[in-house]
């Protein structure tokens, strides 16, 4: 089954040739992106990211996907941007730190809604704001998120496997710190 999946430019950079276990990981799963047959996800901001951040491998395995026209470039409708903004504005259990790192990063949540709702990112603590994000916007949780560098998620077998829609992968479902836990 091939899926499109939005890969963070923290991944880019940390896919270096090291044997540093957060470098083979990220190099494993993009290597498993490719070798599984999946496509990647872009948007202009996204891929600007990649462009600055990116190592060599990453860079190499980029072209590969090119290639193969395995690179999907995405689009998201300006009322969606409007919403999540607009959404990430009124959280008020956020600070104002936790409300400006989720705007830097709401293209992921954008590329994810255009394609089919993956992203792997090596950034926790964006993913803990857009999982508190979650249960105020069912559209967010549905959003299945990995950390390939997290050896307990699984994610290089989770992509051959078909990188499927698990509900305990969605951020709908992550649980939450307590920080915001009513």
């Amino acid at each position: 089954m091939e899926r499109t999946i939005v890969v963070d430019a923290s991944i880019a950079r940390s896919s270096g040739t090291t044997e540093h276990p957060v470098s083979k990981a990220c190099r494993d799963f993009l290597q498993e992106i490719y070798s599984v047959g999946h496509k990647a996800a872009f948007d202009a901001v996204l891929m600007a990211e990649w462009r600055k951040h990116q190592s060599g491998y990453a860079l190499r395995w980029f072209g590969l996907m090119q290639s193969r026209r395995r690179v999907v470039s995405v689009k998201c409708p300006t009322v969606d941007r409007k919403y999540l903004a607009k959404l990430i504005d009124q959280a008020k259990d956020l600070s104002l730190k936790e409300q400006q790192a989720a705007l830097k990063d709401t293209h992921l949540v954008h590329c994810a809604w255009v394609t089919d709702d993956l992203v792997s990112s090596l950034d926790d603590t964006v993913r803990n704001i857009f999982t508190f994000l979650s249960r105020k916007c069912g559209r967010v949780g549905g959003i299945v998120w990995v950390n390939p560098s997290k050896i307990e998620e699984g994610s290089t077998a989770w992509l051959k496997a078909g990188a499927r829609t698990e509900e305990e992968r969605k951020l709908k479902n992550r649980s939450l710190d307590g920080r915001w836990e009513a």
